[in-house]
């Protein structure tokens, strides 16, 4: 007859029992628990909306270090910059439904957000350098219903944008 020794767990058959051995199963693999960003189409960096391409939803990029430019060959190297955005959302643009681009003291937004995101619902430029003239285009976005334009210093909406707004049932923040 073979001895075991005492056991330091609870019975298989105790509820103890099936919480521990999912707390081992949790901390062995959370990712098969515990769904990632990526896995539910939000990207929160340019390497990850090229990854994902035309699975992504979201784009979160509020305070990143993606829109810094290091092109040498780019006017504004070092500095908050639109063009590695511009190329990341031609590639995976298609099905974006919200893009946050808050906090990142842009001056421009990219020609492709315009052109290349049909879908998008939701667009946050808060806290950005913005004018008027950069989401002059606005009216290519058909589906939008949300646009959050809070903290640039520039943005004086005109009556005539903002009523233009106003007929297509977008909902702005200003």
């Amino acid at each position: 007859m073979i001895r075991r020794p005492p056991r330091s767990t609870p019975k298989p058959s105790s509820a103890a029992s099936d919480v521990y051995k999912r707390q081992l199963i949790v901390q062995c693999n959370p990712s098969r628990y515990v769904h990632s960003y990526s896995s539910l189409g939000v990207a929160k960096s340019l390497a990850e909306l090229n990854r994902l391409g035309e699975t992504a939803t979201k784009l979160h990029l509020d305070s990143s270090t993606d829109i810094v430019c290091n092109d040498i060959q780019c006017e504004r190297v070092t500095k908050p910059c639109a063009c590695k955005l511009a190329v990341a959302l031609e590639k995976s643009g298609k099905n974006l439904r919200e893009v946050d681009l808050s906090n990142n003291n842009l001056d421009v937004i990219p020609e492709s957000l315009f052109e290349n995101c049909e879908n998008l619902e939701r667009l946050s430029l808060r806290n950005n350098k913005l004018t008027v003239e950069a989401i002059g285009k606005h009216y290519k976005l058909r589906k939008l219903k949300l646009l959050e334009l809070g903290g640039n210093p520039g943005m004086e909406l005109t009556v005539e944008c903002y009523n233009r707004l106003a007929k297509r049932n977008v909902k702005v923040r200003v």
